[in-house]
């Protein structure tokens, strides 16, 4: 393959989850025979998961802001970053789950492919980008389409996005994460995971009923909670109340497979972390209030997560050490899959193909 041909993927990571599923992607397509570029935006901790990952990259912007305004002034800025970052790098493609990555990808003039797994989300921007979007098949399509997004633009996958997260790892040789705080081993030990409270499809009855679990679980003598913060600024709530066992903070960034293999269940208000715990065998509970998505519905079916709908409801959490179920392993072949499907792409921009002719 001549160095023309030799086609240059690249690699965006917006947020701290998209880590997990993103990062395992650099390798596949380099024993593939591309080229790789990474940027990531310092968020989060986003940064800092990447390092424990050996990973490498180019950090490109910051957070955005709370308001639409500041969103939309920090999407536009980073993407014009990014452009002048990896320009000079002349990709083929680009894999993301990032607008500011496919706006910029569309100003370069490259094709680019969204990972997506929550159908709610607001996705019209990618029919602007001209993104293809790919998605669990456990999504119906009709939520996409009223977004305007074109039906070319849909690939659906068999699996979900976690067993690309999950490929490669033997969960079994995992340790799990040690907690120093936490003495007594009878106590239950609860992952807590607050709404993603800045996200366009927050809903305040999410904050309500996290509030209403937090105190649920501060009144129960043999459980002890891990609070894993999406902003620095939630933990405040936790003084709310007065706690049987001290809650522990996560304050920094845990490998995601030790730290799910250290607690005995998950309450979590939807979204990344609710599915990896759930696809690994962690009893899961969603105390999500914006609309459900397919990815979740689907858990749900299969017993994998339980809907916590009401304040009612939380006496249903069950406050037991159990042994986890057996990881999912919905599409063990999934990285692959989507490798190819990229490259397919990618290899013909390098080899100076017309790529409307590539579906």
């Amino acid at each position: 393959m001549s160095a023309r041909s030799k086609p240059t993927v690249w690699i965006d990571i917006d947020n701290p989850p998209q880590v997990q599923y993103l990062v395992p992607f650099i390798e596949a397509f380099r024993q593939n025979g591309a080229n790789v570029v990474v940027t990531a935006r310092d968020y989060g901790n986003a940064l800092e998961l990447l390092a424990q990952r050996e990973a490498e990259f180019q950090a490109v912007g910051t957070a955005f802001g709370a308001s639409r305004l500041s969103k939309l002034v920090g999407l536009t800025r980073r993407a014009q970053a990014l452009a002048g970052h990896v320009g000079s790098a002349k990709p083929d493609v680009l894999l993301c789950s990032s607008r500011s990555s496919a706006l910029a990808a569309r100003r370069l003039g490259i094709p680019s492919f969204v990972i997506v797994d929550y159908e709610y989300a607001n996705l019209s921007f990618y029919r602007l980008t001209g993104s293809m979007l790919l998605y669990p098949d456990v999504i119906d399509t009709a939520p996409f389409l009223s977004s305007r997004v074109r039906e070319s633009q849909l690939h659906a996958f068999r699996g979900l996005k976690e067993d690309i997260s999950f490929a490669g790892t033997d969960t079994a040789a995992v340790a799990p994460h040690d907690f120093p705080e936490i003495q007594d081993d009878a106590l239950v030990r609860v992952l807590f995971r607050p709404p993603a409270e800045n996200a366009h499809y927050y809903a305040p009855m999410s904050r309500q009923l996290a509030l209403r679990a937090l105190e649920h679980l501060s009144r129960k003598q043999k459980a002890v909670v891990v609070f894993v913060p999406r902003h620095a600024w939630q933990t405040e709530d936790l003084a709310r109340f007065a706690w049987q066992n001290e809650p522990v903070v996560l304050a920094g960034a845990v490998p995601f497979v030790s730290l799910l293999k250290a607690i005995d269940l998950l309450v979590c208000s939807g979204g990344t972390m609710l599915r990896e715990a759930a696809y690994l065998g962690v009893p899961a509970y969603d105390i999500f209030k914006s609309r459900i998505g397919g990815v979740d519905k689907y858990l749900v079916s299969i017993g994998r997560v339980q809907l916590i709908e009401t304040a009612a409801e939380l006496d249903g959490i069950e406050l037991r050490k159990a042994p986890a179920l057996a990881p999912l392993h919905s599409n063990p072949n999934l990285l692959d899959d989507l490798v190819q499907v990229v490259l397919e792409k990618a290899s013909a921009r390098a080899a100076g193909h017309d790529l409307r002719s590539i579906r």
